[in-house]
Order: C-alpha cells, then structure tokens, then sequence
C-alpha cells in the first residue's frame, strides 16, 4: 500500500488500487469481467493514466472496498464564510 499520509497523485491511487486488488488475491480478469469493464481499462486505471473514465475508477474503487475524501486545502475558508468544503 502506498504511504497515505503524502499529497494525493494518481500514481498513490493506482498504487492503492494495485494493492488491495492483489491484496485480495484477486487477477485483472477476475475484476475486469467482474465489472464488465476491459482489462486494458483496468491496466490502465493500475498505472494511474489520467484519461480514464471517473465511472470505470470508482466501479472499481467500489468494488475493491476503496473509498476517499476530498478536503480543502485552505485551512481558513471554512472559518471565514462558516461553510465547510469538505467532502465525503
């Protein structure tokens, strides 16, 4: 698993995704047909290209058992206008 803590990329997503897929004892055949999605989708999502589609990534994040947060980066913006941009 990739360290979590460091700045978000899509190479430390695939790296996730990578890793519980695996972790799981699972092959790209199993997940792709699984998902009804190709398997060089599912290569791609691995190596974290950009220009997959958002639905194919979290079909796959959902059905891993993955999830993440969206949070700001502005630590005063919730402060200032008393509306949190935090997603969940």
């Amino acid at each position: 698993m990739p360290n979590l803590s460091k700045r978000f990329t899509p190479t430390q997503l695939a790296e996730a995704i990578t890793a519980k897929r695996t972790g799981m004892k699972l092959s790209l055949v199993d997940v792709s047909e699984s998902l009804s999605i190709s398997k060089p989708t599912l290569v791609k999502i691995e190596k974290g290209d950009t220009n997959v589609k958002l639905a194919n990534l979290l079909k796959v994040m959902e059905y891993l058992g993955l999830t993440f947060s969206l949070l700001s980066d502005d630590a005063t913006s919730k402060e200032e206008t008393g509306v949190s941009d935090d997603w969940y």
